[in-house]
């Protein structure tokens, strides 16, 4: 993930050139206390008439947040728990930008990761509702140019494989190294024809497909979502972007919601930590390429046992990952689900649409599929389906309950890295188990 068309951290918010450290970032939480009074900044929560019984669990609940927060060195948390008639209570905890003592609250905007998967497969749904597409189609029906698996080319990959990650279609080193400081300058279809077309620059049929058939076995991939978006462009007539921001965040109200940095107000932008360590970043890892710091590729060398600043990026890619949002702005997409569940007038989807979506498709071990939602297996417990969002610096998690109409939002600016049940998952877990005490 080298630095490209860098744009400094220094434009996007950390105005010190430098790396941040665990005592400042922990500050906020001495005491095991959170509350952002001690920031300067009141804290965010909804319903200050709250009764003692909900107090105490609110009360409980930033005590479990602060000692998480501690012990895995998470800068910047925000949460809400809701229903789909409005916010239940939302949080803000410890510092969006550590350097300049902003505090992250529930307005605070910051890329969601793979929460943004959902926003695509959304779109892509709203066409199927209105009869643009089917789901069993051959994504070739809809291109304009081919895309054929190298070794099965006769099988062929459809709209249902790439919204459930079974097109066989892999997150090559070149997807990793797509990563720019920035938007990026080149097209979402000039880099999938580059990436997915022999011959192009981009293309390496070993490492950009799997050796199965499309259709075939389950594997997370984030390329497949930006042929989805292309799709949804070549069908709309219009930018992937433009479509989302006409069809879903306008009438959600989202109004501080973009695919771009340039359509953010920066100086809100959470800025992305990473935890540097012994030589090791912690974060995810795509393409086979070890987690790095986006802008910083030798931070690995020069911090130890401290943070180090991502730059704000992007990717060509962006579908599959790279929605800027908050957590009040991700409450109303969560409320808008719920309320289309429930048979809503003028609803985002038809129910019947996302009752498909919820429907379990594939999975492994740990998580069941649906169309790009998802719910990782709780022993003794129903699924609850949602999804989640890793990237550097960032971790995030959308859950939705509909048997009673909950949902979660949690957004935190660093990644914990990959354990069996991450801490953002665990957070949104807590949240819409406790939702009825915290009223």
């Amino acid at each position: 993930m080298p630095e490209r068309n860098a744009t400094s951290m220094a434009d996007a918010g950390d105005r010190t050139g430098r790396s941040a450290t665990r005592r400042d970032a922990l500050q906020a939480l001495a005491a095991g206390g959170v509350a952002l009074a001690a920031l300067g900044a009141p804290a965010a929560v909804a319903g200050d008439s709250a009764t003692d019984k909900a107090k105490g669990a609110r009360a409980a609940a930033d005590a479990y947040f602060a000692d998480r927060m501690a012990s895995e060195r998470i800068p910047g948390l925000a949460v809400a728990v809701l229903r789909k008639s409005g916010v239940i209570w939302s949080r803000g905890y410890g510092w969006a930008d550590m350097a300049r003592r902003i505090a992250m609250t529930p307005e605070t905007i910051q890329n969601i990761g793979s929460v943004s998967k959902t926003f695509t497969a959304t779109a892509v749904m709203q066409l199927l509702d209105a009869g643009r597409l089917g789901l069993d189609d051959d994504v070739n029906l809809h291109l304009g140019f081919k895309v054929v698996h190298p070794e099965h080319g006769a099988q062929p990959v459809t709209v249902r494989h790439l919204l459930s990650h079974r097109s066989a279609i892999a997150d090559g080193p070149a997807y990793a190294n797509a990563y720019v400081c920035g938007d990026p300058e080149m097209s979402l279809e000039d880099w999938l024809r580059a990436y997915l077309s022999p011959g192009g620059r981009f293309y390496d049929a070993s490492r950009n497909f799997h050796p199965w058939a499309p259709g075939g076995k389950f594997s997370y991939a984030n390329v497949p979502y930006g042929l989805l978006a292309l799709i949804v462009e070549r069908l709309s007539g219009i930018p992937f972007a433009d479509y989302c921001r006409e069809r879903i965040f306008e009438p959600l109200g989202m109004r501080e919601t973009s695919w771009y940095l340039r359509d953010i107000d920066l100086s809100r932008h959470a800025i992305p930590y990473s935890w540097v360590s012994g030589g090791e970043v912690r974060g995810p890892s795509w393409g086979g390429l070890p987690p790095a710091v986006i802008g910083d590729p030798a931070a690995a060398s020069r911090v130890d046992g401290d943070y180090a600043v991502n730059c704000l990026y992007n990717h060509p890619n962006f579908p599959d990952g790279f929605l800027r949002s908050s957590v009040n702005q991700l409450a109303r997409y969560a409320q808008a689900y719920l309320a289309a569940a429930g048979g809503d007038s003028r609803p985002l989807l038809q129910a019947s649409t996302i009752r498909q979506m919820f429907r379990v498709e594939t999975g492994d071990d740990t998580r069941a599929m649906g169309l790009c939602w998802n719910a990782h297996y709780r022993a003794g417990k129903p699924l609850l389906w949602g999804h989640g969002g890793s990237d550097p610096g960032i971790n995030a998690n959308l859950r939705l309950r509909f048997e009673d109409g909950i949902a979660a939002v949690v957004l935190m600016n660093t990644n914990v890295g990959r354990p069996a049940l991450p801490a953002p998952l665990e957070f949104a877990d807590y949240l819409v188990e406790h939702s009825i005490a915290l009223l």
